[in-house]
């Protein structure tokens, strides 16, 4: 036997120590027993495990250990703690009863007992209760269960459980279920589930999914409303769950005008792939016919290859007639260090009867790093559009070298356009720009003089080619461009920014353009509370370029202010902008945040336009919480235009035990009242029901389905 405690001859190896806590490599306890009983000690590689104890028992005969008080056993990243504990040193069999709990993979699972396989990270606890938080989730999502077992890092059931966003012993929303099916960081299912607010059920599903990383599960019950389009609705997006790898959505749609809908969305997983299939059918009343929809997205990685597939088609029969609009596109990537490859393909086809139109496109992208200092790109794009007035083929290659020097990069472009089916087609007449070729070199960064002003120097030449709708332009441009930034002065209180480029630009065909722009700022701190800034932009050229692409905007000069007041409960700013080259005034803007006690905020903004001398726009918002469970909201503003005043938004809401809120929202621009409610946890999850200004019944409600992407 060994102990903590005064205990007898202790093998040479293993330190007995007379403190009430020891901390012993389970690894050393199978060495000291091989030592004292002449057992194999093989254990010490298979189960490393660092253990903690008050107590500790080994019993050579069926080479088992026993640990009591304050038990804490480390192993890799798994992490148990228990009253007592017993293990199998040979079978990495752990029992852990009182207080039990164990922490892995950053997750910890709380209960009275626990079994747990440390070799095969499966485990059992008993009257189980867990933690959960997700990117989707504001705060926590409570567990509780008579039992969870499972792989629990990955996978694990829970039975007679409940799961709850709300604190406490009685919450006041949460849900039941005869099973959960928990995939950590990613989504639990649920079957016989059960909702409850306020002590009462409400509804049961015979199976239900929530999801931890996306906005998406069942819906909680049948959506019931109507709409101009679709008339009285009753519509259902039901989930259901194969497996792990294996899930998707029903839907059921009961439209008045349109008609009935009705699909399945499965998303499945394999071996390094997945993918999804959407399918759906309206026996459409309104156009005499139904309208099918196939949608399929797979994704597959194969060694150094990954692809990604997209179908999408669409047909709809009409008394005589059908159309069908359909539309794939594959992806292919191929990667390795120092070489790339893609491969981007779609196709379009609308068929209506005996017309038919389609197009496809294509790009290869081919990409190597030929030396630390030379790299190239090779680009070629391919198009063809097919319609009854004929064919159009077009293909675009490109290609790119970059090259590192010391002090400096350089550029070589070249890309032109290839007609490949030299007959006149409207495609023909689009626009395009070809560089055949261009060089560039930028040299780097350098500091002017003793300044602390940086200067950048940019060269180029090349010859373009420019179509259009009414000519073309081919020509050579050379030219070249400086520019200088950084503070001109500093002080403990003010800086003085600027950013300045000058470009020159020459053209064979006897065009040359100068071009001037900059921008000259100043910030500068009164106090620790007041903040002023001015700045002035200018902007200017003599000449003009003979083509398009290569033209600028016209004249800039603009100067702009701001004056900024800050305290830590309050924030006002003003800012007016004049406009040298029309000699107008911009409106002046007024803002204000302010924040008199934690959750209340008050928001204001006003713009005054000194030309008209009218006060343009004006707007007040405020968002209070009088107490923890009573929180309003409003938005409003006055249009200088109109001359009216509109109560965008008025709402009333109400919390119930910090998990469960209720409120009602006037919509004064539709003239809507909204009746809503959502968990704290799930502020983006809320069902509404309204009534609009006609009386018309609105309807809205989390989770809305959208076919793959």
């Amino acid at each position: 036997m060994l102990s903590s405690s005064p205990a007898p001859a202790t093998p040479p190896r293993a330190r007995a120590r007379r403190r009430p806590t020891t901390r012993l490599l389970l690894a050393a306890l199978c060495a000291a027993a091989s030592l004292a009983a002449g057992l194999p000690a093989f254990a010490q590689e298979e189960i490393p495990v660092t253990l903690r104890a008050r107590l500790v028992r080994y019993n050579k005969a069926t080479n088992t250990m026993e640990a009591s008080g304050d038990v804490v056993v480390i192993h890799a990243d798994v992490t148990i703690r228990a009253d007592r504990l017993r293990a199998n040193l040979e079978t990495g069999e752990v029992r852990a009863e009182g207080n039990a709990s164990i922490e892995m993979a950053g997750r910890k699972m709380r209960g009275a007992s626990l079994d747990f396989n440390l070799t095969a990270r499966r485990g059992r606890v008993i009257e189980a209760a867990a933690d959960y938080t997700g990117p989707m989730v504001l705060g926590t999502v409570f567990l509780r269960a008579g039992v969870i077992e499972g792989v629990l890092d990955t996978f694990a059931a829970a039975r007679d459980a409940s799961c709850t966003t709300c604190e406490g012993p009685t919450p006041v929303a949460y849900l039941t279920a005869g099973e959960l099916t928990l995939y950590p960081n990613d989504k639990i299912v649920g079957r016989r589930v059960s909702l409850w607010i306020g002590g009462r059920r409400i509804v049961t599903w015979p199976q239900f999914v929530i999801f931890i990383r996306e906005r998406r599960a069942s819906r909680l019950l049948p959506v019931v409303g109507y709409s101009d389009y679709e008339g009285f609705f009753l519509k259902t997006f039901y989930s259901y769950v194969v497996n792990e790898d294996h899930y998707g959505y029903l839907r059921l749609d009961l439209m008045e005008k349109l008609g009935i809908g009705y699909g399945v969305e499965h998303t499945y997983r394999v071996p390094e792939g997945s993918g999804a299939l959407f399918l759906y059918r309206l026996e459409n009343r309104q156009t005499g016919g139904p309208e099918s929809r196939v949608v399929a997205t797979h994704q597959q990685r194969l060694g150094d290859v990954y692809g990604r597939l997209y179908l999408d088609n669409v047909w709809r029969d009409t008394p005589g007639a059908r159309s069908v609009d359909s539309f794939a596109s594959l992806d292919t990537y191929y990667h390795r260090p120092g070489l790339s490859a893609t491969l981007y393909q779609s196709y379009g086809r609308y068929a209506f009867e005996d017309a038919v139109s389609s197009t496809y496109l294509g790009r290869v992208i081919l990409s190597r790093q030929m030396s630390p200092a030379l790299s190239a790109e090779v680009t070629a794009d391919f198009s063809r559009a097919s319609s009854s007035l004929g064919a159009d083929d077009e293909l675009l290659p490109r290609i790119t070298l970059r090259y590192r020097g010391r002090g400096y990069s350089a550029m070589l472009v070249a890309e032109a356009r290839i007609d490949l089916d030299g007959d006149l087609f409207p495609g023909d007449l689009r626009y395009m720009a070809e560089r055949l070729p261009e060089l560039s070199i930028a040299w780097d960064p350098r500091l002017l003089g003793g300044t602390r002003l940086v200067y950048q120097a940019q060269a180029g030449v090349g010859r373009f080619r420019e179509t259009r709708i009414g000519g073309e332009t081919d020509a050579v441009r050379t030219d070249g461009a400086v520019t200088i930034s950084g503070p001109l002065a500093t002080s403990e209180r003010g800086y003085l920014s600027l950013r300045a480029m000058a470009r020159g630009s020459h053209y064979t065909t006897g065009d040359a353009r100068g071009f001037l722009s900059g921008y000259l700022g100043y910030s500068h701190t009164f106090s620790t509370a007041w903040q002023g800034q001015l700045s002035y932009t200018y902007q200017d050229q003599a000449g003009q370029s003979p083509f398009e692409f290569d033209r600028t905007l016209g004249r800039i000069s603009l100067a702009q202010g701001s004056l900024t007041y800050r305290r830590p409960d309050l924030a006002v700013t003003v800012a007016a902008a004049y406009d040298g080259i029309t000699g107008r005034a911009s409106p002046v803007e007024a803002r204000l945040q302010y924040v008199p006690r934690p959750q209340w905020a008050f928001g204001a903004a006003a713009a005054y336009d000194p030309s008209a001398r009218v006060l343009s726009r004006a707007e007040l918002s405020l968002d209070v919480m009088l107490n923890p469970r009573w929180h309003i909201g409003y938005y409003g503003y006055y249009d200088g235009t109109s001359g009216s005043v509109m109560h965008d938004r008025v709402s009333l809401t109400r919390i119930w035990d910090d998990c469960l809120a209720t409120s009602i929202t006037y919509r004064g621009a539709g003239g809507e009242v909204w009746l809503e409610a959502w968990l704290t946890a799930l502020p983006w999850a809320r069902g509404r029901i309204g009534v609009g200004s006609t009386g018309t019944l609105l309807f809205d409600q989390p989770w809305l389905p959208s076919p793959p992407r």
